[in-house]
Order: C-alpha cells, then sequence, then structure tokens
C-alpha cells in the first residue's frame, strides 16, 4: 500500500512539475512577443522594469518561474494589461481555459 502511494504522489509530482515548466515556457514565449512588438531589446526592457537582463533572458526562454511583482513590473513596462501576459490577442489559452475579464466572469460569456 505505502509503495502505491508513493508512486502516485511521485506521478503527482511530475504531472506538477510538467505544468509548471509549460507555464514558464508560456509567459516566456508572451513576454518575448511583447516586448518584440514594442521594438524593445532585452536592455531597454530591463531599465523600464528593474529586472536585470540575464533574468529576463532566462524568463523569456521559460527557464524560471517569475515572481507576480516582477510580471507586474513587465506588464507596466510593456504597456499591457497583466492578463495579456498570458492570452493571444484576448483568446482562451490551453493552459488558462476560458480568460477572466475584470468583473469575474467568463468573457466567452458576454
Amino acid at each position: 500500500m505505502l509503495t502505491i502511494y508513493r508512486r502516485r504522489k511521485t506521478e503527482c509530482l511530475m504531472r506538477k512539475n510538467m505544468r509548471f515548466k509549460e507555464w514558464s515556457e508560456m509567459i516566456g514565449r508572451r513576454i518575448r512577443a511583447h516586448r518584440k512588438s514594442a521594438g524593445l531589446s532585452l536592455e531597454q526592457l530591463s531599465l523600464l522594469s528593474g529586472a536585470a537582463v540575464p533574468t529576463l533572458s532566462i524568463v523569456e526562454r521559460g527557464k524560471r518561474d517569475v515572481k507576480l511583482s516582477t510580471l507586474v513590473s513587465l506588464a507596466d513596462a510593456l504597456r499591457v494589461d497583466l492578463p495579456d501576459l498570458f492570452t493571444v490577442n484576448g483568446t482562451e489559452d490551453p493552459l488558462l481555459g476560458s480568460v477572466k475579464g475584470a468583473e469575474g466572469h467568463d468573457k466567452e460569456n458576454d
């Protein structure tokens, strides 16, 4: 019984780690896309956001999880709303499900 529990716990942790990896990569791609769309270099985004260039590079490659405070700073520097770092043109993301509006209801039901 203990062996089954340990195996299930290990499988659950592996799925959780894969999910975090997917999120990190997705957020990194979105940050890079918004940065390039704004015509900013890593150095310029660093100056605007306060995040170090090496940190930004690692984040854009999805190799590091990002603190919420850093995401807020990056969104401000990129002049986008925070949810824009999680969506593409306001559409649903397979990792996130439906996009929630500011009022907490689904946009797709509006």
